[in-house]
């Protein structure tokens, strides 16, 4: 008995490793710019006596576009938005100011949150409808965003050889956090990460495993399967589980992971590091 829940709690171990670790990369980013993005809010809530908001005001043709965070993301207007507010950044002469690096997060904020929601927002979008126009949307957004962190990470880098040393915690964490962040140097990298991730996302999202004894009968991983995974007790059905997805997936993956990883060790040491571990 001992030894069968032992090999249940490994096929259990093994099945959620593999689910997480495709999504680690991505969603790592998405947390990491999170964790950045609310704690640099809360930091301001309290040194500055303007509230920071991703809300924004053009003049066209006298007209007043709001940009409502709650709101329906607009990928067009809040991309021109940045593509605007990156102009402004403010005038860096002293490194180790603390003001000027509050000044410098001050700008950043609202940039780096528009281009968070906008990433998430396209990312979604080809999740749930995995075509290849939503495909290029996601790359296309990648490509907009580059720029602005290939801007910001040096400065952030700069920043940070002084506020590691402050008596601030928030600025030492923050721009700590900011400094140790990857990109790459190269547009096409870039796309071909992008490209990579959609396929790796599109085998996880359609490969299926059918029933031994009806092949009529056949699960998606999500939700099917990863619930199965949860609940189920029986032996049988979890190794048929376990092992019907890894035999359908793996042959397609490896051949695009590999690769995959590749470029990811490539752009992490291209920004310092030996790997991306």
């Amino acid at each position: 008995m001992k030894n069968f829940l032992i090999i249940i709690i490994l096929l259990i171990s093994s099945f959620g490793f593999s689910i997480s670790n495709r999504k680690q990369n991505h969603y790592n980013q998405q947390q990491f710019e999170s964790i950045i993005i609310n704690s640099l809010h809360k930091y301001f809530t309290y040194e500055f006596e303007e509230s920071i908001s991703i809300n924004h005001k053009i003049e066209n043709n006298n007209d007043e576009i709001e940009v409502d965070p709650n709101d329906h993301v607009n990928v067009e207007l809040w991309n021109k938005l940045n593509e605007e507010d990156i102009k402004k950044m403010p005038v860096i002469n002293d490194y180790s100011n603390e003001y000027v690096a509050k000044k410098w997060l001050k700008w950043y904020l609202p940039i780096a949150q528009r281009y968070s929601q906008v990433g998430a927002h396209v990312h979604w979008n080809y999740m749930t409808n995995i075509t290849e126009e939503n495909q290029k949307a996601m790359t296309a957004q990648n490509l907009i965003r580059s720029p602005f962190s290939r801007l910001v990470l040096p400065i952030a880098k700069k920043f940070n050889e002084y506020m590691k040393y402050s008596e601030n915690d928030d600025l030492k964490r923050t721009f700590g956090r900011l400094a140790s962040s990857i990109t790459s140097n190269n547009d096409d990298d870039v796309k071909r990460t992008s490209k990579l991730d959609s396929q790796l996302e599109d085998i996880y999202s359609t490969t299926k495993v059918c029933e031994l004894k009806d092949k009529k009968k056949c699960y998606p991983l999500a939700p099917y399967l990863e619930r199965l995974m949860q609940i189920e007790k029986d032996y049988d059905r979890l190794l048929w589980a376990w092992k019907g997805w890894h035999d359908e997936c793996g042959n397609k993956i490896r051949p695009i992971y590999l690769p995959y990883i590749d470029l990811l060790n490539k752009h992490a040491k291209e920004n310092g590091y030996q790997d991306l571990a």
